[in-house]
């Protein structure tokens, strides 16, 4: 079972100039800001091992990335590949169950098979981090599979 995250931003809060200059799709999101100002965001694959199932669970996560890893991944999703292997980044979500998630350091590992990037997590002192080398229960992805069913 996978999860995707909604937009790193509520599309629908925009005025209509900014969404006019700005672009969101599956994959992509840039926020042209009118003041010289753009935030780019990258959709990846954030993988939590279950050990309970000898599988992985995976959330589509998004990533605020620079403009160089920005064109650096366009520029390989477009098919003339990757200039380089990955590149830094913010995650943009906050992972439910693991308050402070949101704005954790992360690697994004670009994929040359026409998969979204890899995001793994930076080694720090939080309990995601241990859940994506330790792994997570199954209770807890019933739990998340649970919250997508609240409305």
């Amino acid at each position: 079972m996978d999860l995707a995250f909604g937009p790193p931003v509520d599309w629908d809060a925009l005025d209509d100039a900014m969404r006019q200059a700005s672009l969101l799709d599956d994959d992509f999101c840039l926020l042209d800001f009118g003041d010289g100002r753009i935030d780019r965001f990258i959709r990846g694959i954030l993988p939590l091992p279950v050990p309970e199932l000898g599988g992985v669970f995976h959330f589509a996560v998004w990533v605020s990335v620079s403009e160089k890893s920005w064109n650096v991944y366009s520029d390989g999703f477009a098919g003339r590949g990757y200039a380089e292997p990955g590149c830094f980044g913010y995650l943009m979500n906050e992972i439910p169950d693991y308050p402070g998630s949101f704005l954790l350091h992360v690697d994004v590992l670009f994929n040359d098979d026409g998969w979204r990037p890899t995001v793994e997590l930076h080694e720090r002192d939080h309990p995601l981090v241990a859940a994506q080398h330790d792994g997570v229960a199954m209770a807890q992805v019933e739990r998340w599979a649970a919250l997508t069913h609240l409305k």
